[in-house]
């Protein structure tokens, strides 16, 4: 099994780039659907954070705006958010890797790969770029995502500079088409080696 790990900055397409590989037919990891997931039902990671930021839980769950507000007056603080969730999120991901371990390929759309050093889940990177319009149109998009949530959100990771260090492949962001295709050349590359 080769495990592919998308790489990109906040807003470059990385979960674009994985659905692009579901649709071709391969399996996908989504860690923030599992995060979102974590949110949704469990309780005990729900009560963990409700706890260390002094949260109200509702019916068991984060108001995740509450939240954001918090992480917003104290960014120093998202770190400790992150080991309260990735303890989970990994072995979610070691599950649906043994789930899948017959598989030729599966792809791992994990935005914090390089800064939670998750590299021996990972055979081969793929970074995601894209244009600074394109970007900004496709942060525009998203719900609850201001400016100065998405300022916190981009000093979590590392540079691109850094991530393109990793790189195996880099597939450039600028029309659905084009990046439809650099997918499929990658594919082609990869599992004919």
């Amino acid at each position: 099994m080769v495990r592919v790990g998308i790489l990109g900055s906040v807003g470059s397409g990385k979960s674009y780039v994985a659905n692009i590989f579901r649709e071709i037919g391969f399996n996908i990891f989504s860690a923030d659907n599992e995060v979102a997931n974590i949110y949704r039902n469990n309780k005990i990671v729900n009560k963990k954070i409700a706890k260390f930021f002094k949260l109200k839980l509702y019916k068991g769950k984060i108001n995740k705006q509450e939240l954001r507000d918090f992480l917003k007056k104290n960014p120093n603080k998202f770190r400790f958010l992150n080991k309260i969730i990735h303890p989970t999120v990994r072995k979610k991901l070691a599950l649906f890797l043994t789930k899948f371990k017959k598989n030729k390929l599966v792809v791992l759309d994990v935005p914090l790969l390089v800064e939670n050093k998750m590299f021996n889940f990972v055979d081969i990177f793929i970074l995601v770029k894209t244009g600074s319009s394109s970007f900004l149109s496709r942060i525009k998009k998203r719900k609850n995502l201001d400016k100065e949530f998405l300022n916190i959100l981009k000093k979590q990771q590392t540079s691109e500079k850094i991530k393109e260090s990793y790189a195996d492949f880099i597939i450039y962001n600028s029309s659905k088409n084009k990046v439809k295709l650099q997918v499929k050349n990658i594919i082609d590359k990869i599992l004919l080696n």
